[in-house]
């Protein structure tokens, strides 16, 4: 249950959480109940709404009297999924600029109230940790619970053994919902419009520090439907998708990540831009590995006519729907 009375209100809290919200007023009232229940006090929540409609705002409405660092914004066009995201967290570095962490949050999963004061206990007691998340249970559409899965980089120094490990081993639709410095996920970008954007930004961020996973389950991640490339793009790109969004998602990656960090230099001063050049290609490749190694591989499963699985929420994909299949 949420704790009685008013919350105090923070004007510089240490956490900002951001909701890009989409057409989920069915659940999002279980979803504010976890959330309003953490131990950990200290954190505003931003609601960025990009399918508003009167029921959604009048279940915020109900939130925000309670706890005043609720706020909700309706758009008043839809963004798409890529842009919202953007939205959610520009809008909370613009409110709470000296916040130093911050985490998208879902409108429609569930976590345990230990959540956050675990994910804020494992960035504390690191620098080096860009990034906490825990171990999720998936709550499928039939009720069924899929396996526990693990990844992190704690321990790797070298950014190219990062990338490496992240290219081939990562699960960017467990890790883009977990605690980040929001310094450095700035610095990696934040999303971009491709195809996949979790796992881009979350390559881009390995080169700025470590990955923690703490070992409890502490969220639970609605999953209902199978990954779909034309869904996805709907989503994306809700005037239409642009023609690159039809390559490869790995060569759309590499393309930003070349653009950043040789081109552009955005990795100074951590690296340079040969080093950043060196990063992108390492992506590249690992990527291409990956898929051809896996033995859930894209290319596999298409040989075989089977379908490949992962998670879509409502009429937008929720970044958990990104990632290729684990």
């Amino acid at each position: 249950m949420r704790e009685s009375g008013p919350a105090r209100v923070n004007q510089d809290p240490k956490v900002v959480l951001g909701m890009p919200a989409y057409s989920r007023p069915d659940v999002l009232p279980r979803t504010l109940e976890s959330l309003l229940s953490q131990t950990y006090r200290d954190f505003a929540l931003l609601i960025v709404d990009d399918d508003p409609s009167a029921e959604t705002a009048a279940i915020v409405e109900t939130y925000a009297r309670d706890y005043p660092n609720v706020s909700y914004e309706a758009n008043g066009r839809r963004l798409g999924m890529v842009e919202n995201w953007r939205k959610t967290f520009r809008r909370a570095r613009k409110a709470y600029p000296a916040s130093p962490y911050f985490a998208w949050v879902s409108d429609h999963d569930v976590w345990h109230a230990r959540w956050l004061a675990e994910m804020v206990a494992a960035l504390d007691a690191d620098p080096g940790v860009v990034l906490a998340y825990p171990e999720n249970l998936r709550m499928m559409a039939d009720q069924s619970r899929m396996a526990i899965k693990v990844f992190e980089t704690v321990g790797i120094s070298s950014r190219a053994d990062r990338m490496r490990a992240s290219a081939r081993f990562m699960l960017a639709g467990d890790m883009i919902y977990g605690l980040m410095r929001a310094e450095a996920l700035d610095d990696a970008g934040v999303f971009r419009a491709v195809i996949t954007p979790d796992r881009q930004v979350l390559l881009a961020l390995s080169l700025f520090g470590t990955v923690k996973q703490v070992p409890e389950v502490l969220w639970y991640r609605e999953m209902l439907h199978r990954f779909d490339l034309r869904r996805q793009r709907e989503a994306f790109f809700p005037g239409g998708a642009p023609l690159y969004a039809y390559a490869p998602s790995h060569l759309q990656h590499f393309v930003v990540l070349m653009s950043d960090f040789a081109v552009r230099g955005r990795g100074k001063p951590a690296f340079g831009r040969l080093a950043g050049a060196y990063y992108a290609m390492l992506q590249l490749w690992c990527s291409v590995v990956r898929d051809l190694v896996q033995p859930k591989a894209g290319w596999r499963r298409a040989f075989a006519r089977e379908p490949i699985s992962s998670s879509h929420v409502g009429g937008e994909a929720a970044a958990g729907a990104l990632e290729q299949p684990e």
